[in-house]
Order: C-alpha cells, then sequence, then structure tokens
C-alpha cells in the first residue's frame, strides 16, 4: 500500500495485464484499501446473492492472514479491526449503587435526555471543559442578580451594577478583544433587563434565593430518584404556592412550545410538591408553577416563559433517565446540541468519530 500511487505498476505488463487507457473514474479505487473497501461492502451487504457474499468472505479472510516479510498485507481485512463488532463494554463497578435511590440534579436529567452518551463523557468519564467565557458571564450576572434581591447592593440603575462588573470583567478571559468589549455591552443590557423585572409592580414575593432543592421521589415503576439541585428563585404568589423562578444568560432559549415539557423546571416542581420548600415557607406547599427569565432576550423587560403547575411528562422523563442510569445505556443521540458538544470525534453517532462502546 505505500507504494499505490497515480502510475500503474511496472510489473502489470510481465504478469501478462497489459495497462488500458480508460477514461473517467473506476467503480472503486485500484488498490488494495479499496478492494478491501468492495469486499466489505459485498460480504456486509444482504442484498446481494449468499455464494457472492461468501466468495467476498473468503477473500477477506485470505487478505487477512498474508503476511509479507511478517507484515499484514491488509489489515483492514480483519473482522477485528472493524467498526460496531466489539462487544458493549461494562464497567466491573455500577455507575450508580444498587439499592439506593439514583440523585438526579436538574442539568443531569436535561442532559441524560439530550443525549446520555454527552452527558457520561462530560460528567462521569471526567471529560468535562474548563469555563467558557459564557458561563462566566452567567456567573457575574447570577452574583449581582442574588445581591440585589438580597438588599446587599443598593442598585436603582444599571449604572449602580457597572462599577462591580468593572472589578473582574478584566480577569475574565475572551477569544478577542473586541469580543470582550461587546460582551460588556451585553452584560450592561442583561442587568438594565433584570432590575427592570426585580423591580416591577406586583412582583411576587421572594421566599428564597439559591436554596438547595432535595426531596425522594417514588416513580410510577416503583423506582425511587433523590432530587437535587440549586434554583435561583422561589417566590411566593398570590394563592399561597411556590413559583420556581430560574434566571437565565444563555443566547439560545427553548421554544415556548417546549416549556411544558421542560425538564429543569419540572424537576424543581415535582422536588416543591414532595415538600423540598416547606421548610423555606414554614408550612406545607405546592408547587404553582415555574419560570425561565431569560435576561439576553426582550426590550425594557426580559422573556419571561412559563410552565405550568404540575407538568404532565417530568414522572416519564425521570424513568427514562434514571433507566439509563441503571442500565448503564448511555446511548449517542444526535441533534442540535452537538454543534456545541466537545465529544464529536469520540461520538458513534458521526463519521469522524472512534470505536466508542
Amino acid at each position: 500500500p505505500d507504494d499505490d500511487g497515480e502510475q500503474p505498476s511496472r510489473f502489470l505488463d510481465e504478469l501478462g495485464h497489459p495497462v488500458q487507457h480508460r477514461v473517467g473514474r473506476p467503480r472503486r479505487p485500484l488498490s488494495m484499501p479499496g478492494l478491501v473497501a468492495e469486499l466489505r461492502r459485498t460480504a456486509a451487504d444482504p442484498a446481494q446473492p449468499a455464494p457472492l457474499r461468501e466468495a467476498a468472505a473468503a477473500r477477506l479472510r485470505l487478505l487477512a492472514t498474508t503476511q509479507v516479510h511478517g507484515r499484514s498485507v491488509a489489515s483492514g481485512a480483519d473482522p477485528g479491526t472493524w467498526w460496531g463488532l466489539r462487544s458493549p463494554s461494562r464497567s466491573v463497578q455500577a455507575v450508580r449503587p444498587e439499592g439506593k435511590p439514583v440523585t438526579l440534579s436538574a442539568s443531569a436529567l436535561e442532559g441524560l435526555l439530550t443525549c446520555p452518551a454527552q452527558w457520561f463523557l462530560d460528567r462521569e468519564a471526567g471529560g468535562a471543559v474548563v469555563s467558557t467565557a459564557s458561563q462566566g458571564f452567567g456567573k457575574v450576572v447570577h452574583a449581582l442578580a442574588e445581591r440585589v434581591a438580597k438588599g446587599e447592593l443598593a442598585a436603582t440603575t444599571v449604572a449602580d451594577l457597572m462599577p462591580h462588573v468593572d472589578e473582574v470583567w478584566d480577569r475574565m478571559e475572551f477569544r478577542t478583544p473586541w469580543s470582550r468589549a461587546r460582551e460588556r455591552e451585553a452584560v450592561e443590557q442583561v442587568l438594565a433587563r433584570f432590575l427592570a423585572w426585580h423591580q416591577r409592580p406586583g412582583a411576587r414575593a421572594v421566599v428564597a434565593l439559591e436554596p438547595r432543592i432535595k426531596a425522594e421521589v417514588t416513580l410510577p415503576d416503583g423506582q425511587v430518584v433523590a432530587l437535587s439541585g440549586y434554583a435561583d428563585r422561589l417566590e411566593l404568589d398570590e394563592a399561597g404556592q411556590v413559583v420556581v423562578v430560574d434566571l437565565k444568560t444563555g443566547k439560545y432559549p427553548p421554544t415556548d412550545k417546549s416549556l411544558p415539557e421542560n425538564p429543569q423546571l419540572g424537576l424543581y416542581q415535582l422536588a416543591v410538591d414532595h415538600g423540598a420548600a416547606d421548610h423555606l415557607v414554614g408550612r406545607p406547599v405546592t408547587a404553582g408553577g415555574a419560570e425561565l427569565v431569560q435576561l439576553r432576550h426582550g426590550d425594557t423587560q426580559p422573556k419571561v416563559q412559563q410552565q405550568p403547575a404540575s407538568p404532565p411528562h417530568i414522572e416519564s422523563q425521570l424513568q427514562q433517565a434514571v433507566a439509563a442510569v441503571r442500565t448503564e445505556a448511555f446511548v449517542a443521540r444526535p441533534g442540535t446540541h452537538c454543534d456545541r458538544c466537545a465529544f464529536t470525534t469520540l461520538c458513534p453517532a458521526f463519521a469522524s468519530g472512534s470505536v466508542l462502546s
């Protein structure tokens, strides 16, 4: 194979096969890899006649076992090197201990529903990447929003908050100088929308900021799941129910149509219904809905996306996630999230991916 080139071998004439010049591309590359590829394709094609497939398999076996000077002439002919023929691997130790509830956070549930393979590589296999500029952006906004809500910062306009942004802005990493300036303008707009929303007339009473949400829930299939996470805000509505509020600084909000099935908000609401906020309010309470406040979107006020109370899909979503963890079936699930995935080079859903089973 190392000697394959554009010119035919000079030994063809000696072997009684004179070179014939033809116009156009050949049906396959006239090389050893091209021959192996055609044989593999023929042997694996159920539409081909059985004798032809058997003959192709015999040729592959001959090529796989032939060596010249101790070197295989066609290593790709060996089925042991083919993608998809290895049996799935399983860990000696279970991903989650048997006999104990599976603990799921809101982000873990969303990750397992979006792409189990991505979640496993990111969270369990230690493949998480370092914080990006967008994550730093969100941390700055959330920290200031919490301090304003607690009354630690007396801010009436965004000009009162920008000095606090500038204290840390130069320590954050950005790809280019112009993106640093552009993102500073964006954070100023985000904070202005937050203040307008936080100070709006008729705003609900804030019960807790960044509270730890914990609850154990028995699912319809009998599995017990421990729900865990941190909500940005818990607020009380006029009916005395708890509304879960999550502040978002991302550029790509979910569609309004998908909000009833949003797993993050659904998990928080289910946890509240099972007593996660009782100690914060001082009495048994139920969830009265949930909201995503999209601070990057909207005019003077941010865009608010609402999920109604008691979302119907959350229990089935939890069952699906728990089943993936228990069976360790971390399959790749392609979608729009692949555009921002750090593991495409490992993913079996892409032609560039290596064997991952």
